[in-house]
């Protein structure tokens, strides 16, 4: 399938929840979207089919950018709760990679109000900073 073009919004809805598209088909467009950093559409198509090394990686992969949403999808998907140190390592990297409400939501979630204080002060810091 490479070299295809994705398929638009239309075609998209009508692959996955109209025809009775067969499980290699969905895989390989969400292999598709998924080279092209389309993690969401890539998702949808591995949930579909069920393909749960795919949802694996994109799980992974929104741990490592700290994409709060997209890893709280994959485990929605994969069936899975997801463990307090998860949450916490997806807080740190959110920290490190300075989206602040991603991990703000994070450590909601672990349940860590001292890191959630500190971030806080970062925060007002950093806006006190853009003030200037």
């Amino acid at each position: 399938m490479s070299g295809k073009k994705l398929p638009d919004y239309r075609l998209k809805q009508k692959i996955l929840y109209i025809d009775a598209t067969d499980e290699k088909t969905l895989i390989n467009y969400g292999d598709l979207f998924f080279a092209e950093g389309k993690f969401s559409d890539a998702l949808e198509f591995y949930k579909k089919a069920r393909h749960s090394k795919g949802i694996e990686n994109i799980k992974s992969l929104a741990m490592e950018t700290a994409d709060v949403f997209l890893f709280e999808q994959s485990l929605k998907a994969l069936n899975k709760q997801p463990a307090q140190d998860d949450w916490e390592k997806i807080g740190q990297n959110a920290i490190t990679q300075k989206k602040y409400y991603f991990a703000r939501h994070a450590l909601e979630k672990a349940g860590k109000q001292e890191d959630l204080n500190a971030l806080r002060k970062m925060m007002e810091a950093e806006s006190h900073g853009n003030e200037k």
